[in-house]
């Protein structure tokens, strides 16, 4: 059989989105702002070394050369910021992107506000409405981790989705790309504080910001974590917003149901060792990386009663250094009725991604049944080359 074959899109650098032509559009906004902003300064200070940075230090760069052109009171700075945006984002998910060009703003912010906190707060709000300020916030937290939360709280019915959304991203402890704010995790009380209120949110932007944060929550100190699913779960049940809630505990146990945890099955009624495997197959034994793989799994309730069935697959494999590696992948929920089998296929592809190389070695494939590992088979994959092809047989 022949497999088919993808290939991953290259994406622009984030790096190359900050340049010469960003600075140019930048220095016009900020000096239709204020008419003592030093547009020369700012260019020659902003271009200056540009192009060897990364993408953090030319944000950095560039906020460091705004400093230097605008010499004035931390008020009055931050005033000149809210001027110099453009109109706020529509209110729905997926557009904080088209603002990526104001970032150099929430570092200036981070980096130049901490003398004025209520200057500073209502430049980033108003930045939240074109961008982001998760990220400028992390310095005010530092600072003044309850003051900061106590401004945030105030915010949690804010008409403005984005802002309500920066409540619940901008005090996450595994933000992405943020720095570390000590102190935030023994502050879980006043963060749970916020997402009760958060978690009846109409909009699934701030639902998926609340269940990440409360992800964070159950890899930081599981008890509690679980704990909150479990309640929020049960809340759901008599809630007249059940489906928006009963994602949310979904969305953040998502790790957990991966994981196979059996107190996170239970909350969504997948029961371990009901189901029967009856067979687990590959359509390949060979392959090469870019080519694509089918799976197929058949499986049957023989209870008398209906069963909620979760099914994930592992793959296991060589890594570069000739160690192994285990990733669980999402498969299919589905319900079985008494005495029903039912078929699933679905393809997995081993392309190669920026993130997840492919390298040559023995492979195997597990399918898992609720939280339950069953069936197996192995293929041999042609990939890069790593230290060890054979790492996966050699492993007890």
């Amino acid at each position: 059989m022949v497999a088919g074959t993808q290939t991953e899109t290259p994406r622009t650098p984030y790096k190359l989105w900050f340049d010469a032509a960003l600075v140019d559009e930048l220095a016009t906004l900020l000096s239709d702002a204020h008419q003592d902003f030093d547009q020369a300064l700012f260019r020659r200070e902003a271009t200056r070394g540009l192009d060897t940075l990364e993408f953090k230090d030319r944000t950095l760069h560039i906020a460091d050369a705004m400093a230097l052109a605008m010499p004035w009171p931390t008020a009055e700075r931050m005033q000149t910021l809210i001027a110099a945006l453009p109109p706020e984002l529509p209110d729905e998910e997926g557009v904080t992107e088209k603002g990526y060009r104001f970032w150099p703003f929430g570092e200036f912010i981070a980096r130049q506000g901490l003398d004025d906190v209520d200057a500073s707060f209502e430049a980033m709000v108003e930045l939240t409405k074109r961008f982001t300020s998760e990220f400028a916030i992390r310095p005010f937290l530092a600072a003044d981790l309850h003051g900061a939360l106590d401004r945030l709280e105030a915010l949690v019915d804010h008409p403005n989705l984005h802002v309500r959304r920066w409540v619940s991203e901008g005090t996450r402890t595994r933000l992405p790309w943020a720095r570390g704010v000590p102190g935030l995790k023994k502050a879980q009380p006043r963060r749970l504080r916020l997402l009760e209120v958060l978690r009846h949110d109409p909009e699934r932007y701030v639902q998926r910001s609340v269940a990440n944060h409360l992800q964070d929550i159950v890899k930081d100190d599981l008890p509690t974590g679980l704990d909150t699913l479990e309640r929020w779960a049960a809340d759901a049940e008599a809630s007249s917003t059940q489906g928006d809630l009963l994602w949310i505990v979904r969305h953040a146990a998502r790790g957990q149901l991966k994981a196979g945890h059996p107190r996170v099955l239970r909350i969504f009624g997948f029961e371990p060792g009901l189901v029967s495997i009856n067979a687990f197959a590959l359509s390949h034994d060979e392959l090469k990386a870019g080519d694509s793989l089918a799976l197929s799994l058949n499986l049957s309730n023989t209870t008398d009663r209906v069963l909620d069935v979760r099914v994930d697959y592992a793959l296991h494999g060589p890594t570069k250094s000739g160690r192994t590696f285990a990733k669980v992948f999402r498969w299919s929920d589905l319900e079985l009725q008494p005495g029903q089998s039912q078929t699933l296929q679905t393809t997995h592809s081993f392309a190669h991604r920026s993130t997840r190389k492919v390298y040559t070695g023995l492979h195997r494939l597990e399918a898992r049944v609720n939280g339950v590992p069953s069936q197996s088979c192995e293929l041999w994959l042609e990939g890069l080359e790593g230290n060890d092809p054979n790492a996966l047989k050699n492993t007890p």
